[in-house]
C-alpha cells in the first residue's frame, strides 16, 4: 500500500475550537521534521495565526485525545480525506506472558483507524495499522535511516 499521509492534518484543540492544521509531504521528511511541523502548526493555531493554505488539502487526520486520558475512540474523516487515525492514552496493562505464561504489565496504546472504503479497501488498513505497530515497537526504524533536516 503506498503512504496515505502525503498531507497529514493533525487536530489541535483550542479555546476557539478544533483546526486541523496538514503538515505538507509527510511523507518526505523526517520523523523529526514532522515533530517539529507539528509543533509549530500547533502553536500557530492556540495563537489564532494559522492561514487558510495552512489548513486545507489534508490527506489523512491523525487526532490523539491520548494526552487527554482517553483510552479508546473514534476519529471521524473529515472530507475529502482518506482516513483518520485515533490516537489513544499509553495505559499499563497486565498479560500473559508468552513465554512462561506468567502474568506481566505492560504498556499499551490503542490506535482506532477510521477509513473511506471508496478510497481502499479493509485489508489496506488492516496492513497500515500493522506498519505503524512494526514502527512503535521498534522506534529506532523509523529514524535510523531518515536524514534530519
Amino acid at each position: 500500500m503506498g503512504c496515505l499521509c502525503l498531507n497529514a492534518a493533525i487536530a489541535v484543540a483550542t479555546e476557539k475550537g478544533l483546526y486541523s492544521p496538514v503538515i505538507r509531504d509527510c511523507a518526505e521528511l523526517s520523523v523529526r521534521g514532522i515533530g517539529d511541523r507539528a509543533r509549530d502548526l500547533a502553536e500557530k493555531a492556540r495563537q489564532g495565526r494559522l492561514k487558510a493554505e495552512e489548513m486545507s488539502d489534508g490527506t489523512f487526520t491523525v487526532s490523539n485525545m491520548g494526552m487527554l486520558g482517553v483510552e479508546s475512540f473514534t476519529a471521524i474523516i473529515t472530507p475529502p480525506q482518506a482516513a483518520a487515525l485515533a490516537v489513544g492514552a499509553v495505559q499499563h496493562e497486565p498479560v500473559a506472558d508468552a513465554g512462561q505464561g506468567d502474568l506481566v504489565v505492560i504498556p499499551r496504546m490503542r490506535l482506532t483507524l477510521s477509513a473511506d472504503h471508496r478510497v481502499f479497501d479493509g485489508a489496506d488498513a488492516a496492513d497500515f495499522l500493522n506498519t505503524v505497530r512494526d514502527y512503535l515497537e521498534a522506534p529506532i526504524t523509523l529514524v535510523a535511516t531518515g536524514d534530519d533536516e
